[in-house]
């Protein structure tokens, strides 16, 4: 797939960026850095952004506002997620690509057929493998050695369309979905920056997925994040550290007390005497003791989570 614009008869390539999440400002702020803007072969003739009163309930939120203050571009929050009541506005506004980025919405077909070039969106895996929801926890939970962020055009489908670039990263053993989350953020700036380049060179090219490849990742909720006795420790680490940064945290019942947990430690065995001492510093005062399939555990509270 190719999509081409012609520069000379057009004027600047005409863009409208979407985004309610701190992926999305990082993408918008390479294209503001990027040579082909400040060159004046492409604009942002619109900047749409997720209303400030779902923030709470929006994983990664960052208000698009600011950055559109600081470009002086056009600003629309909405509550709308597949944007179709915004169709005149973005229709009036001629955008040759609709950019969506960190949109945990389906953008209707409506919407999609209106940039005379198409619209372009980022997921961070490796397309087609882990299309869906919550990639970053994901990845950790099942063990992952390697990821991606993927540039690629919307489809009707989510995540399925042609890709436009791919930017590899190693998981660490250790890697948390904090850690994860400030790398791919890093990629979308780097990505946005290309994507600009791409564009203001005049054709953006993309490579159609192997559909017999591809994965489905389904959304997490934040129950999804208990601790049980089942699990193996290998479990209880990884969900532990799936679910660090900006994601609800991991959590286990004792004696009825529904507690968030930041870290594990594997137990001595047999325990010390006097039993596992409380570990000193900030979000860390309790070793609680958690038998699991395999043995015995101490959950490190995060007396800080809400």
């Amino acid at each position: 797939m190719c999509a081409a614009i012609n520069r000379a008869a057009a004027g600047p390539v005409r863009l409208v960026l979407v985004t309610g999440h701190a992926f999305g400002i990082r993408a918008f702020e390479g294209i503001f850095a990027s040579s082909a803007f400040l060159e004046g072969n492409i604009t942002a003739s619109l900047l749409i952004g997720l209303d400030d009163s779902r923030a709470a309930a929006t994983v990664g939120f960052s208000p698009l506002s600011r950055l559109a203050a600081e470009q002086g571009v056009p600003y629309i929050g909405t509550f709308d997620g597949r944007l179709s009541s915004l169709a005149d506005r973005i229709r009036d506004t001629g955008p040759a690509y609709l950019i969506v980025i960190g949109w945990s919405y389906l953008v209707g077909t409506d919407i999609l057929s209106i940039p005379t070039a198409g619209s372009i969106g980022m997921h961070p895996s490796p397309l087609p493998l882990g299309r869906g929801q919550a990639p970053i926890p994901w990845t950790i939970i099942k063990g992952l050695k390697r990821t991606a962020l993927s540039v690629f055009f919307l489809a009707e489908a989510a995540d399925a369309g042609p890709v436009i670039a791919r930017y590899d990263l190693d998981v660490r053993d250790n890697e948390t979905s904090a850690s994860l989350f400030y790398r791919v953020g890093h990629l979308h700036f780097t990505a946005g920056l290309d994507l600009a380049e791409r564009i203001g060179g005049g054709a953006v090219t993309a490579q159609a997925q192997d559909e017999a490849a591809a994965t489905r990742w389904p959304r997490r909720r934040p129950a999804d994040g208990e601790i049980k006795d089942t699990m193996t420790t290998a479990a209880i680490e990884a969900l532990v550290r799936a679910l660090l940064g900006p994601y609800p945290r991991a959590f286990a019942w004792v004696d009825g007390e529904r507690v968030a947990v930041r870290g594990v430690e594997r137990a001595q065995c047999p325990p010390p005497a006097g039993g596992y001492p409380a570990r000193s510093g900030p979000g860390a005062t309790r070793r609680i003791p958690f038998r699991c399939a395999d043995g015995l555990v101490l959950l490190l509270p995060d007396d800080t989570a809400g």
